[in-house]
């Protein structure tokens, strides 16, 4: 219980995404090059969608290899602590044992997550700091309302599977405290 497990991104379903993706960007150039469009359709399905397919493939095929190569994990788990890397920022943020009081699998429009259900008084705490931002604590307010937590962990693309590491995750809450 004492080492650190680290969870890393599944290369190969990245890879299935940015595959999907690439198709979707192909279509849209397809719909870019047909005379018979009307110009709506041209713009909205074919370069809105070329530039949302394409640029969004590109990004996760970059941050997948990027990841891969560098060995960089999204969850590290310690006995006290879980960190989730967030990767536009290249930081991870840091969840502690003693903040939360349990964590749990939740489906939200057929994607899993891990719902980080924090003690009340972590919440208020969040909610009333000053380093909070007014547009951060209306998300939190709506991830609430939609999953009754403020926070949630993706559970999609990762080498072990979400209920795996929720188990373990409890695991360590209950030997935390």
């Amino acid at each position: 219980m004492d080492v650190e497990i680290k969870i890393y991104q599944s290369l190969w379903k990245n890879l299935l995404l940015v595959i999907c993706c690439m198709f979707f960007a192909i279509g849209a150039i397809f719909i870019i090059a047909d005379d018979s469009c009307k110009i709506m359709t041209k713009i909205c399905g074919g370069w809105l969608g070329a530039m949302f397919f394409g640029g969004g493939g590109l990004f996760l095929c970059v941050t997948t290899f990027y990841n891969s190569i560098r060995r960089i994990p999204y969850l590290i788990i310690y006995k006290d602590r879980v960190e989730i890397y967030v990767q536009l920022k290249g930081i991870y943020k840091v969840v502690k044992f003693a903040d939360v009081k349990s964590f749990r699998l939740i489906k939200v429009h057929h994607t899993r997550y891990i719902a980080v259900d924090y003690k009340t008084k972590y919440i208020s705490q969040r909610m009333e700091s000053p380093a909070t931002s007014n547009f951060i604590k209306k998300l939190m307010v709506f991830s609430l309302q939609l999953t009754g937590s403020i926070e949630a962990i993706l559970t999609l693309n990762l080498t072990m599977k979400g209920n795996e590491i929720c188990d373990m995750l409890n695991e360590r809450i209950k030997n935390e405290s």
